[in-house]
């Protein structure tokens, strides 16, 4: 079982992904919260195996610190309500990027690549 941690746009929504997470045999949320400082310690603290963030609009800006830490995740699939050239300028290199609303299929797609990937970095 694979180890996630979900960052979000607001503290208390029930996203459809968090869901996803939830019902899937694979993976095991481990913590799910909105962009802030317990967001970047979390993402710190390296206990996990994949990152999902749901990106807000653009127009609202995401902590320096926060997007610092994503650009280091080396599984990070990111969601977001607008086209993925918007956050561009983010910098950030994700695994997926799921256009909401995205049907389960383009998750399950995401999940297939993350584990590709995982298992190679065992393999290793």
């Amino acid at each position: 079982m694979y180890r996630c941690i979900l960052i979000k746009k607001w503290w208390l929504a029930d996203s459809f992904l968090e869901s996803f997470i939830r019902r899937t045999s694979c993976l095991e949320l481990t913590w799910s919260g909105a962009y802030s400082a317990e967001a970047l310690s979390t993402l710190q603290s390296g206990s996990y195996d994949l990152v999902f963030a749901s990106l807000p609009s653009p127009e609202m800006a995401v902590p320096e610190s926060i997007l610092s830490e994503l650009r280091k995740q080396q599984a990070l699939i990111i969601s977001a309500s607008y086209p993925e050239y918007l956050f561009s300028g983010y910098g950030l290199d994700p695994l997926y990027f799921l256009k909401e609303p995205f049907p389960p299929a383009n998750l399950q797609r995401a999940l297939e690549k993350f584990k590709d990937i995982a298992y190679c970095r065992k393999s290793a």
